[in-house]
């Protein structure tokens, strides 16, 4: 099975994907490097983004966009200059909005700490994702990112969810195609239906839908091997 042997380490992966500045898992700081470039990933290479992303953060005249407490005082076209200057911000317009509207409300609803956020829900999957949909928070209030979201938190901060079972799988292009690849879908299936139909298969199973992502992700980025058909 593919999760065994990614696993056992049969799988190729990446040396580093999410690479990032090691900072304090508990850390307010980390929590929001983990918050808002993630809140950009989106139609572009995952890898790419995070490298952008640390490049940002270890430059002294960028690293302020880091924080919401400063993104609100600073003006767009200061941002949006900024967000580009390492190409963390491939969509001039788009990620730029996307940046500052999850500073605003992380500055105004959560004292510019996404852990009060957490908080609020308990650190349960569910309730976190209610209150993302009840207070709106934009873009991260969509399915696929509110899951992915909480996914990186999980990796790479001292989160501890509840129903971590509820974090669905992330289909993006890879988990897309590596479940045409299994015979579990074709080219027209949808992402909500691919995401819909992991859970069903894993419930039961002890695998969260989400540990499935990385295993699927690499799998397919290295062109299906190993080969699992029987």
């Amino acid at each position: 099975k593919l999760y065994t042997l990614f696993n056992a380490g049969k799988i190729k992966t990446l040396p580093q994907h999410e690479v990032n500045p090691g900072l304090d898992k508990s850390s307010r700081e980390n929590y929001l490097y983990f918050t808002l470039p993630p809140s950009i990933n989106f139609q572009r290479s995952s890898p790419a983004m995070w490298k952008t992303a640390l490049g940002t953060f270890e430059d002294s005249k960028t690293k302020y966009i880091f924080l919401p407490e400063e993104v609100v005082k600073s003006s767009r076209k200061r941002i949006q200059f900024d967000l580009m200057k390492h190409k963390l911000a491939l969509q001039r317009n788009k990620h730029t909005d996307i940046w500052i509207a999850i500073s605003m409300v992380m500055h105004k609803l959560f004292k510019d700490d996404p852990r009060e956020l957490l908080k609020m829900g308990k650190w349960d999957v569910l309730k976190v994702q209610e209150l993302i949909r009840a207070k709106q928070i934009p873009y991260l209030q969509g399915p696929k990112m509110s899951n992915y979201w909480l996914y990186i938190l999980s990796h790479y901060t001292d989160a501890r969810f509840t129903n971590m079972q509820e974090i669905s799988i992330i289909p993006d292009t890879h988990v897309l195609q590596s479940s045409v690849k299994l015979g579990l879908t074709d080219q027209t299936t949808s992402p909500l239906v691919v995401a819909k139909l992991w859970k069903e298969l894993l419930a039961g199973s002890g695998i969260y839908p989400v540990d499935m992502h990385p295993v699927l992700w690499n799998w397919s980025r290295n062109n299906f091997s190993p080969n699992v058909s029987d």
